[in-house]
């Protein structure tokens, strides 16, 4: 099999995260309002809105750690080609080039989220968005990679940082309080984030510092799946991803009896309850796209999106004109008068021309290779 039709899986799978972190969640749940009965409408709402702490995860709390399993996923094609080109010394270089995207990554995080633009430090936030844990992921599961270290190592590595994450979480007393609690303002992971970055803090129950062990984990566990993917290629691959991921599912289901699933923190059980589903996802597109070649136009719409994921991501999630995202302030003034002449179905025929015309732009760029590569 060629080497580009290695990662179509991975392109197709990361365009599907796309559309529903770009706007498509919003699309299907304005469909299911206009068409659905309430019962129906109510069970797509629940499930693309993120669970409250302590509450099973739905399928809206499964976005970011895909996007995170994604980012693992690609990277030991990266690196291979990064050794191909480099030589003996390649390692300088790429950790040059790992520094450049961590540091970007960080600071487009802060860009997002974090009111860095507003250039009042007392409404900055520090660390608060998905592009920050991809930045601690990336990093963690560079250095692992840079180090040489094959499948084996990987997975040593995954479970090193999750039952160092859990015994942490589990044991270590904090101002006053003994180890093991897991309360939305109780916590060490929070305790930790709130103590080193003060008022810097976004004031969220989600921890970002010493969760970075679980971003990291998480960011292995899709090196070791795009590892199998780039290794074997063949259905020996599909099969590994799929066993692992449902032997994952259920070690996150016994783990949930002494850890609770929790996202806001990614302990160690939610890290490896969201990571079998991402396993079991990444095998089926696998098995799809890179073995079923007459399925190429079904992946081909999220192929455009997966492609140029960065942009995608900053134009829906930047925010815009009036409480609009940086998108929606472009696109409501060109489709908001059309889609209001629609009565009641006003908000689906809004969300569906935006996304139209949002995935026409994608279509552009990736017909003339215009990527934005951070």
């Amino acid at each position: 099999m060629a080497g580009a039709r290695r990662i179509e899986s991975i392109d197709v799978l990361r365009g599907v995260d796309m559309f529903m972190l770009t706007g498509g969640a919003a699309l299907i749940m304005s469909g299911a309002k206009l068409w659905g009965d309430k019962e129906t409408a109510a069970g797509v709402v629940m499930q693309l809105t993120h669970a409250n702490w302590g509450e099973a995860l739905t399928c809206w709390d499964m976005v970011m750690p895909l996007f995170i399993f994604i980012v693992g996923a690609s990277m030991p094609f990266a690196f291979a080609k990064y050794r191909e080109r480099g030589g003996e010394r390649w390692q300088w270089p790429t950790l040059l080039r790992v520094i450049r995207r961590v540091v970007l990554l960080f600071v487009l995080g802060m860009v997002v989220q974090g009111h860095l633009c507003s250039a009042e430090p007392g409404r900055m936030a520090l660390f608060c968005n998905t592009l920050q844990a991809i930045a601690e992921g990336y990093l963690i599961a560079a250095i692992v990679l840079m180090l040489g270290w094959g499948l084996r190592g990987q997975v040593c590595s995954i479970l090193g940082l999750l039952a160092g994450y859990w015994a942490l979480l589990r044991f270590v007393p904090y101002a006053g309080n003994a180890g093991g609690l897991f309360q939305p303002d109780n916590n060490l992971a929070i305790y930790i984030d709130r103590a080193l970055q003060g008022s810097w803090a976004d004031g969220t129950p989600y921890s970002w510092i010493l969760t970075s062990m679980s971003f990291g984990a998480l960011t292995l566990m899709g090196c070791a799946g795009g590892e199998l993917i780039r290794r074997y290629c063949s259905m020996r691959s599909v099969a590994i991803l799929v066993g692992s991921g449902a032997a994952c599912l259920v070690a996150g289901c016994l783990l949930a009896y002494d850890t609770p699933i929790i996202k806001h923190i990614y302990t160690s059980s939610a890290v490896l309850w969201c990571g079998g589903w991402c396993l079991l996802l990444l095998g089926v597109f696998h098995l799809l796209f890179d073995f079923r070649t007459w399925l190429a136009p079904l992946g081909y719409p999220f192929k455009v999106l997966g492609c140029n994921a960065m942009l995608a991501y900053l134009l829906a999630e930047i925010h815009g004109l009036q409480g609009y995202s940086l998108w929606n302030s472009l696109a409501a003034p060109l489709l908001g008068g059309t889609a209001r002449l629609c009565g009641d179905a006003s908000t689906f025929v809004y969300q569906l021309l935006s996304y139209i015309l949002f995935w026409l732009v994608f279509f552009f760029l990736y017909q003339h290779r215009a990527f934005l590569r951070v």
